[in-house]
């Protein structure tokens, strides 16, 4: 099991673009965004949020063999860093949660106007209600581009 630490937390509570991927029982990858990123106490679970509306497919891994990756990046540094592991529990989220989407909604939109993205084209993209997916991490890799990308963290 992997331990996140303070400045990854940090990291990937910030205004990253958050990229999940789970695999079905056809052996057929699912991506999708994910937002609200949230590092647990004792930094060995993570929650993060899909839209209902696209969350079929990428929760049909759950019922395959529970694996998903989160690739968490932020677009000003393009520091990426990926957390495999396994999803745990699936939810509804409540009040305090969806405030959590929405401050990691703004933030991301935020780190991606300072690159030139209009904000209202990141606002398009969002969809609610959301669901939340817990995963226990596993294993961390970088994958910001270049000499170290895929290294173990």
């Amino acid at each position: 099991m992997f331990r996140i630490d303070d400045e990854l937390k940090e990291f990937c509570e910030s205004g990253v673009s958050v990229i999940i991927g789970t695999v079905d029982a056809d052996g057929l990858p699912r991506v999708g965004y994910a937002w609200g990123p949230r590092v647990h106490p004792g930094g060995q679970r993570v929650s993060i949020y899909l839209e209902v509306a696209r969350s079929g497919p990428l929760l049909a891994g759950r019922e395959a063999n529970g694996q998903i990756a989160a690739t968490f990046t932020d677009p000003v540094s393009i520091r990426s860093v990926q957390l495999k592991g396994r999803i745990v529990d699936v939810g509804e989220p409540n009040e305090a949660e969806n405030t959590w989407v929405a401050r990691h909604r703004d933030a991301m939109t935020v780190s991606c106007s300072l690159i030139g993205d209009p904000p209202h084209m990141i606002r398009n993209i969002w969809l609610d209600p959301t669901v939340r997916i817990d995963f226990d991490v596993e294993r961390a890799f970088d994958q910001t581009p270049g000499p170290t990308a895929g290294s173990a963290l």
